[in-house]
């Protein structure tokens, strides 16, 4: 066993220019958040298009990897093992990609959608119309465009980590692009930025997952939104959410992700059997074909004709989002993709977490837009105007048993949050160490606690100046420009190692000469 050390040169810089940051926006926040929102507005005017164009050539390359002689290589060799069951390595996956953002806005995001359609489709606010438009673009935003940005940084880092025997880093994601000579120096930025990136990315999720608990023990019981409650729950998550991690994958992280899974179809099942059964099956299927015949149309708008900011708004927003959360999470899909053939870590990462999001949203967005559609005392309107947050706890309250379902709804929330950070700590932490290998995979303790607390004390800090969170996020967002370009160049590794895997695949290499050896 190796023993791992910090990695001054990553973790000091993250950690200066997140404090610098936090500084600027306690001094004075009003002009931090103009500052970001406005290069984050610069950003999607100069690069949104490639934001769509890259996310839709990610995807119909992992399908091209699927069907290609890469995908029969195995990740560690042919020799290696799997780390745990399927049934483990989905929850797992799962948990760690989708956070809480479909238990959030599975009830909300088709709302907004049916009541702001955009102004250059033509299309009428609360028309059948709308609805349709509305489920196919919940599915563009959350199935097989984010899931093949994790899929194609997840595969490329688990073949170059565990089969070419690069280091633990971001950066070895190019190291097919890379001399060896430049990419020590190479790696370590990338590590910065992205562990950047997702640092502030968490910050702001949890202050929305707070802001949302909150909410619902307010309903309950009446508890107040300050920051004294603020401080209470983020203490109950960060705590939990560092335990998960230091505990490790085969005990904290693997056991709340199976539960989280359960309670995702406790949820499910219930909302299917009481939201409107029929009405969901009929409109899911129906929605689902809108998605197919839109795919290429939906992801590929701009506005750009009509001078519509719907896109920017929206797809263009949640994939900078979705890119800026992807490489790190990435590292850790691709750590537990050992011992798995390439084709089936894009199956997992890829086709089974996208299937999984479609029936969600087909089950949470249907049961949302029959009570919207058909139910006009529903409230749902009135939940909206009041905030996103309140639209899923309006479903609830519509259903029966919903002083039963709406804590239970509260607990998804807190475990989807944890079963997605402490993941992603734990790949921080990995990412800012030194002595990482396959034989010695775990970061130490001490480096998992420092990410959690410092995740937890930005968030109430931010939540308690007012609206800083708000430049936290887009800070977040903005780290979705660079990331975008590494994610463009990992394509261009991942096309060139499965041209021929096996001048990449190192570790079969050797395995074959050292069997020769013995023959000989």
């Amino acid at each position: 066993m190796k023993h791992q050390k910090i990695n001054l040169m990553v973790f000091l810089p993250a950690v200066l220019l997140f404090c610098t940051c936090i500084l600027l926006a306690f001094l004075d926040n009003a002009a931090f958040v103009s500052l970001t929102g406005t290069l984050y507005a610069w950003i999607l005017d100069e690069f949104g298009w490639l934001f769509l164009l890259t996310a839709l050539v990610v995807f119909l390359v992992c399908i091209g990897l699927y069907f290609s002689p890469f995908g029969k290589i195995v990740i560690g060799g042919k020799e290696a093992k799997p780390m745990m069951s399927v049934w483990n390595w989905f929850s797992i996956t799962l948990c760690t990609t989708v956070a809480s953002g479909i238990v959030f806005w599975g009830a909300a995001e088709p709302v907004q959608h049916i009541l702001n359609p955009p102004v250059s489709s033509g299309i009428e606010a609360l028309s059948s119309e709308a609805s349709l438009f509305a489920m196919a673009a919940v599915f563009r935003h959350w199935t097989v465009l984010p899931y093949g940005l994790y899929t194609i940084l997840a595969v490329v880092f688990a073949f170059v980590y565990y089969n070419m025997r690069q280091p633990f880093s971001l950066g070895s994601v190019i190291a097919p692009l890379i001399p060896e000579k430049g990419r020590s120096g190479v790696s370590k930025a990338v590590d910065f930025i992205c562990v950047f990136a997702l640092v502030t990315g968490l910050a702001a999720s949890l202050a929305s997952g707070v802001l949302s608990i909150n909410g619902g023990l307010s309903k309950l019981m009446g508890v107040d939104s300050n920051v004294m409650v603020w401080g209470i729950i983020i203490l109950v998550i960060g705590g939990m959410t560092v335990i998960a991690a230091v505990t490790g994958i085969t005990r904290g992280i693997k056991y709340l992700s199976n539960i989280n899974v359960a309670m995702y179809i406790v949820i499910l099942g219930f909302i299917l059997l009481f939201g409107g059964t029929v009405f969901i099956f009929s409109f899911g299927i129906e929605s689902i074909g809108q998605f197919i015949a839109t795919f290429f149309s939906g992801t590929l708008f701009t506005g750009t004709a009509e001078g519509d900011p719907w896109a920017k708004n929206w797809t263009m927003f949640y994939l900078g989002n979705w890119m800026a959360w992807a490489p790190v999470t990435a590292v850790f899909l691709g750590r537990i993709s050992y011992g798995r053939r390439v084709k089936d870590v894009i199956a997992m990462n890829l086709f089974v977490t996208a299937l999984f999001s479609i029936v969600w949203f087909m089950i949470i967005s249907g049961a949302t837009v029959n009570q919207l559609m058909n139910n006009p005392d529903s409230g749902l309107i009135d939940a909206y105007n009041a905030g996103y947050e309140n639209v899923i706890y309006q479903l609830f309250k519509n259903l029966p048993l919903s002083q039963i379902f709406i804590p239970l709804y509260l607990v998804a929330v807190l475990i989807s949050f944890v079963t997605a950070a402490d993941s992603t700590t734990m790949a921080i932490a990995g990412i800012c160490s030194k002595g990482i290998a396959p034989d010695s995979p775990e970061p130490p303790t001490y480096l998992i606690a420092v990410w959690g607390v410092i995740v937890a004390v930005v968030t109430w800090i931010m939540m308690s100046v007012g609206e800083g969170i708000t430049g936290i996020k887009m800070l977040s967002n903005i780290g979705g420009l660079p990331a975008m370009f590494l994610i463009i160049l990992v394509v261009i590794s991942a096309i060139i190692i499965s041209i021929h895997p096996e001048r990449y695949n190192l570790v079969d290499k050797n395995n074959t000469i050292d069997e020769k050896h013995k023959t000989n």
